[in-house]
């Protein structure tokens, strides 16, 4: 189901869920829809009384990801990205809080890009960190990779000419993404390419950008 914005913008939203998830990360039951606790462990099961969990996604270095919807704007569907409490002492989990700040604070700058997610929230709740984003309605190109076997020809010079689209303009803020990767290019499902994952972006002077031979990312992708 979709709606019209006040710009005249499609957007699409959810139905009523079907159950409500929790995000504790020790517990992930899956409450009734209209459960505002949970009744294994009694968390909160709205993130700053407009978040609500629909499912788990996954589970990172630094934290689990979730799939929710917002219930102050016609429940639109929404990404929710938790960064578990700090540990004393912990450098890996002090490096993800930086990644996670970081994200945030590139997202904020290069998301009027329709190929960015937009981000939608980020605040801290029962000593977690939550960045939320808009949620991307498609699949990875890995996940296709792997259904397909392979791109053609065409279709990889197609991948190439959009993702370079937009990779021009964060150039252009200075930010280099540094993890380009297939798992972290969407397909959506009008066909266009998005863009997602800046948490090891890095903002470079323009003179930077321009040399070669500087490395930054992922050595598999290198």
């Amino acid at each position: 189901m979709s709606i019209k914005s006040e710009d005249n913008q499609e957007i699409e939203t959810y139905n009523e869920p079907k159950m409500s998830q929790c995000f504790n990360p020790d517990c992930l039951y899956q409450n009734p829809a209209d459960n505002n606790f949970c009744d294994k462990c009694g968390s909160k099961l709205l993130l700053t009384e407009r978040y609500r969990g629909i499912c788990y996604l996954g589970e990172g270095r630094f934290g689990k990801t979730f799939k929710a919807i917002d219930e102050h704007q016609w429940d639109i569907p929404c990404v929710i990205k938790q960064f578990l409490p700090l540990k004393q002492g912990n450098a890996e989990h002090k490096r993800g809080f930086e990644l996670l700040k970081k994200e945030t604070m590139y997202l904020k700058n290069l998301a009027q890009h329709p190929q960015i997610p937009d981000l939608l929230a980020f605040f801290e709740q029962d000593g977690k960190l939550y960045l939320v984003q808009e949620f991307i309605d498609g699949h990875d190109l890995l996940k296709e990779l792997e259904q397909r076997k392979r791109f053609s020809e065409q279709e990889v010079q197609q991948v190439l000419i959009d993702i370079l689209s937009v990779l021009d303009f964060v150039h252009s803020h200075q930010v280099v993404h540094g993890d380009i990767k297939p798992e972290n290019i969407i397909r959506k499902k009008n066909g266009s390419l998005v863009l997602i994952n800046f948490g090891i972006a890095e903002e470079v002077s323009a003179s930077v950008i321009k040399k070669i031979g500087i490395f930054m990312g992922n050595p598999s992708y290198g």
